[in-house]
């Protein structure tokens, strides 16, 4: 049995139209979905762009580049952030004081450029590779016994009695001059 679509010459005309009719679907479908993945692309270009003007994206620094100790502390090797806007972070391990003491040991190279401490990326990054607390900056305490918070309580007390014997006598002293 032959189909109702079929003439003698091959599909019906309408057959024709309605195939070329969901072949135009099938490309309209693919068309509004690639468009669709070029808008996503567009609109993340265009947020990147609008952080990237507003000075949000961090900055990049050269290794042989010289930073000032205050400057240097903001550096993302030494775990702060600096944005190209101006917005920076310092570090929350190392200090100003930190990078001076590894200079003054010899730990970290710095050089004195204008009368300022300076230290570059490069090393900064051999120090920290190295160990870069490698250095303590105050000599270990010994544990206290009970003994000895006792005493320096009792200095403490007799500390506070004298200084408040002596703020007594000066205002009794001051005291006896007004009377004269």
């Amino acid at each position: 049995m032959e189909a109702a679509y079929m003439n003698d010459d091959g599909p019906d005309d309408l057959e024709l139209s309605r195939r070329m009719l969901a072949d135009l679907e099938e490309l309209n479908a693919e068309f509004h979905v690639g468009i669709d993945q070029v808008l996503t692309k567009l609109h993340a270009a265009e947020d990147g762009l609008k952080v990237e003007a507003m000075g949000m994206v961090p900055r990049t620094f050269g290794d042989d580049t010289p930073l000032k100790l205050r400057d240097a502390i903001y550096l993302p090797i030494l775990g702060g952030e600096v944005l190209r806007n101006g917005t920076r972070t310092p570090s929350p391990t190392f200090k100003v004081s930190s990078l001076d003491g590894a200079i003054k040991s010899g730990h970290l190279e710095g050089r004195i450029i204008r009368g300022k401490m300076t230290v570059t990326v490069k090393g900064l990054r051999d120090w920290l590779e190295r160990g870069a607390p490698s250095f303590t900056s105050t000599p270990d305490r010994p544990p206290q016994t009970p003994a000895v918070r006792e005493n320096r309580r009792q200095e403490r007390k007799v500390a506070s009695k004298e200084n408040a014997m002596s703020m007594l006598n000066d205002l009794l002293g001051k005291a006896r001059d007004k009377k004269k």
